[in-house]
């Protein structure tokens, strides 16, 4: 059963698993396992490594079980409303606003 961790922590993992496509799961597996001791740098490696060092238990459960993103509907609807007041009507107001809906349904249908 795949384990809920923090969106940011769910893209990491997505973008260790594109890198290393093509390589075995045991090596994608020790690859993941290095990163909380080793001395990586960039944003995402170090996302992994301080999750892993708050959260050992639940970064191996993710390693192994995979994992999927926890969504925080609260903060995914206010920067859909933010960006959605900064922008410019696409067609009529009637039409931006329905537009806007199908993308709130689309969030709570998650």
């Amino acid at each position: 059963m795949p384990v809920r961790v923090p969106k940011k922590v769910a893209e990491a993992f997505d973008y260790y698993h594109e890198l290393w496509e093509g390589m075995s799961e045991e090596n994608k597996v020790l690859m993941f396992m290095s990163i909380p001791s080793s001395r990586v740098e960039g944003r995402r490696a170090l996302i992994l490594k301080e999750f892993a060092n708050k959260y050992p238990i639940t970064f191996l459960d993710a390693v192994r079980n995979g994992y999927e993103a926890e969504i925080d509907i609260q903060a995914e609807l206010s920067q859909m409303i933010t960006l959605w007041l900064e922008k410019q009507y696409v067609g009529n107001e009637q039409e931006d606003i329905n537009n806007f809906a199908h993308m709130v349904t689309k969030l709570f249908q998650k």
